[in-house]
């Protein structure tokens, strides 16, 4: 019998006791928020719009005002795609019947049990073992901007929350059986929930194209059956559009009621050329803010530093990234389709006018996150194999950092 090394046994114990404290206490955080956040329930509130029959929000969402909302006569809509609210009727059906309101909260938390489990699907999928995946599904859900879509169920984080799960199900989809219309499908929800993740399609087809065990044909009809869903799920949007706005191709954001600051930069156009500086600074080098005694004074106070809501840079909220994705080479064609999936989601996010205010992190980098953790990490095991001692340290100590990040803003300098 080969003889067992007590050493080896013993840290990889200690791994899994580090890992599963984490993992536990960060669960409690997100618990505990979800439960206890009941302001920005837009999705909620349409929802019980929805079955009421109308597509208007029945009243205000914001302690009687009508903030980010868009105003048509006397009536206000939410301008986010509209699946969240879709998936919330029958909640909101049974919460109904007892008087009750169905909040946000109560179903992000088991999303972000499948976001976390997903994740650890994904780990295992590519070959690494029960530990290593634990630290990518923790790394994920808690070493990046998703922990504040994660903690705290506003309307835009929950939307966000629901587009990474359905994405890390079309990664498993895409490197397992890779059925088009499942594949298809799940693209289609991100269309209609983070229209942006829905050009993850591209990988999919991507990869259709350049396959050489199918014949054109084959490919021609597996791109169909994958865009399909999509094209239905784009009309039955512009329908909605038009229901609302009286132009199908209008979705209310250019209307939509804003801050001053924020509806100057608009005015320059919703998507804009000029907007692209702000977007690559938020996304590549913005850091957070530092906290000074209330009496002006220039000295560091509790909590010292907290996130800053215009945004932080990735390599901030996920330093880890520096560590993975610098030494690694891309050269498979997957990691290629993969790389420019990647680019085509930021393409439109970096032109837009709005940078994501009252956020943490860059969250709209989340519409491509999933896929980028599937490519480093796929390449780093084929490359290093497991993960480095290093990297687990630097995902434990980089959640730490960005749960002082969040505290220090939303739980004491909310604004």
């Amino acid at each position: 019998m080969r003889k067992i090394d007590n050493g080896v046994i013993n840290r990889v114990s200690l791994h899994w006791v580090a890992i599963c404290l984490a993992t536990t206490a960060f669960f409690a955080v997100t618990l505990w928020l979800n439960l206890s956040v009941r302001t920005e329930q837009q999705f909620s509130l349409l929802a019980q719009s929805f079955l009421h029959g109308r597509l208007d929000l029945i009243e205000p969402p914001n302690n009687g005002g009508w903030d980010d909302t868009t105003p048509v006569g006397d009536r206000h809509y939410w301008p986010l795609g509209p699946l969240p609210a879709v998936l919330l009727i029958p909640f909101q059906f049974l919460a109904g019947l007892f008087g009750k309101t169905f909040f946000q909260g109560y179903l992000q938390i088991a999303l972000v049990i499948a976001v976390f489990a997903l994740a650890f699907r994904i780990g295992r999928r590519i070959g690494y073992d029960q530990t290593d995946s634990f630290y990518i599904a923790f790394g994920f859900c808690f070493a990046t901007a998703f922990l504040g879509v994660a903690v705290w169920p506003w309307s835009w984080y929950f939307s966000q929350v629901i587009t990474c799960a359905v994405l890390l199900v079309a990664i498993l989809e895409i490197t397992g059986k890779a059925r088009p219309l499942v594949i298809g499908s799940l693209f289609a929800i991100c269309l209609a929930t983070r229209a942006t993740a829905a050009l993850g399609l591209l990988w999919f087809i991507g990869e259709t194209l350049s396959s050489a065990n199918r014949s054109l044909q084959q490919k021609l009809r597996a791109i169909g059956m994958a865009i399909l869903p999509g094209a239905i799920v784009l009309l039955l949007l512009l329908i909605y559009n038009y229901a609302r706005f009286g132009n199908p191709f209008d979705q209310g954001y250019a209307g939509q009621i804003i801050p001053e600051a924020a509806a100057k930069a608009r005015s320059i156009g919703l998507f804009s050329l000029q907007h692209v500086p702000a977007n690559l600074y938020a996304l590549f080098l913005a850091s957070p803010v530092p906290i000074f005694r209330a009496d002006g004074a220039p000295v560091l106070t509790f909590p010292f530093f907290a996130a800053n809501p215009w945004g932080m840079s990735l390599f901030v909220t996920a330093p880890w990234l520096v560590v993975v994705f610098f030494g690694l080479h891309y050269r498979d064609a997957r990691s290629r389709w993969i790389f420019l999936t990647v680019c085509v989601i930021a393409l439109p996010l970096l032109f837009y006018y709005a940078v994501g205010y009252r956020q943490f992190g860059y969250r709209y980098s989340l519409d491509f996150l999933p896929l980028l953790l599937y490519l480093l990490f796929r390449n780093y095991h084929a490359q290093r194999g497991a993960l480095s001692l290093a990297l687990k340290l630097v995902f434990l100590v980089s959640a730490l950092w960005n749960l002082h990040l969040f505290a220090g803003h939303y739980l004491w300098h909310l604004t």
